[in-house]
């Protein structure tokens, strides 16, 4: 990680620590949109991370770049930062000035089934990337107005922020395509890391949580830090947060290697599976106390459920690297578990 990728966090942490408690992530799940905290990111230039220098950018390579999202589900970020600094990255290629600004969201084929998967944000953004994919597997884009595009009645997801099915209004005007999403899978295997990215900062967050409420909590006269079980489950917490974290920073390591797909899939397997477990424990610790709209608990563990299923559950991607791993026989399997390839 190079010195402006280390500035580039610090500040941003410093940024949501003070611009995104939880009063902020409330009222956006009450519908108000964030946008003081959105002037805020891009100021910063956090949402231009990956878009070059010549272009008004920070110019950061994608794989660093990316790493923001450890800190967006870190603090619960209300607001489609995900989809913004990688559309970004994505429509800076295609030469659209006027789409480096203002909330971004994106339109892809839905993983498994017809259709396209639920756009989150979609009644926010000021932009849609509506990706297209031929027979061929490679996939085009169209950067639209949101008010071009046609869709559903807006909901609230799991996580309790705005989302709508895409129902028509693409595919008329010029599109382009972007070497960092050249095909359908290689899209969807980026947007799943996005998502094992944040898991791994939520995941962060609920153990940080879990155990400054163990320390302050007393029953029977003792904090339940000190009780072997609590101190047990902790430690599980801890491990599952640990792998999260290491299958997330190694599948952006891998971006723009030989290994990067079957990275990716492992990364939003391991995190969607330390999510679920790490939740458990982290309500379990908590006990009642984490589900109540008081506690900023809830806001963690509800986007791990959300971004657990979100671009691929992880039954998904271990059988996407089942597959892969068949294909490539027998003799690639140690090299692939080992690093080595």
């Amino acid at each position: 990680m190079n010195e402006t990728t280390q500035l580039m966090l610090e500040s941003a942490e410093r940024l949501l620590r003070d611009a995104c408690p939880k009063a902020v992530v409330d009222q956006a799940e009450a519908g108000q949109r964030p946008d003081v905290l959105w002037t805020e990111l891009e100021a910063l230039g956090l949402l231009n991370a990956c878009v070059p220098e010549a272009q008004g950018g920070v110019g950061l390579p994608l794989a660093e770049g990316l790493t923001l999202l450890r800190l967006a589900g870190r603090y619960a970020v209300p607001a489609p930062f995900a989809e913004t600094l990688l559309g970004r990255a994505l429509v800076a290629e295609a030469g659209m000035p006027e789409a480096l600004e203002g909330m971004m969201t994106l339109a892809v084929p839905a993983v498994q089934g017809d259709g396209y998967a639920p756009v989150p944000f979609a009644p926010w953004a000021r932009w849609v990337l509506v990706a297209q994919a031929g027979p061929d597997g490679a996939v085009s884009f169209q950067c639209l107005p949101q008010e071009q595009l046609t869709f559903s009645e807006p909901r609230k997801g799991l996580a309790g922020e705005p989302e709508a099915l895409l129902l028509g209004g693409a595919g008329q005007g010029p599109s382009f395509s972007s070497p960092l999403a050249s095909s359908l899978a290689k899209l969807q295997g980026l947007l799943a890391l996005s998502r094992a990215v944040m898991m791994a900062g939520a995941l962060e967050s609920a153990l940080d949580l879990s155990v400054a409420y163990a320390l302050e909590r007393k029953q029977f006269g003792r904090e339940i830090a000190k009780f072997q079980a609590v101190q047990q489950q902790l430690a599980v917490l801890t491990g599952e947060v640990a792998a999260a974290l290491r299958a997330a920073d190694a599948g952006l390591e891998a971006l723009g290697s030989p290994r990067e797909a079957t990275a990716w899939a492992v990364a939003k397997a391991r995190a969607g599976e330390a999510a679920g477990k790490g939740a458990e424990i982290a309500h379990q610790v908590h006990g009642a106390m984490g589900f109540t709209h008081e506690h900023q608990l809830h806001h963690r563990t509800r986007r791990l459920w959300c971004w657990r299923d979100q671009h691929g559950h992880e039954a998904y991607w271990q059988a996407v690297l089942g597959r892969a791993l068949c294909a490539a026989g027998a003799e690639a399997l140690w090299p692939e578990l080992t690093g080595s390839a």
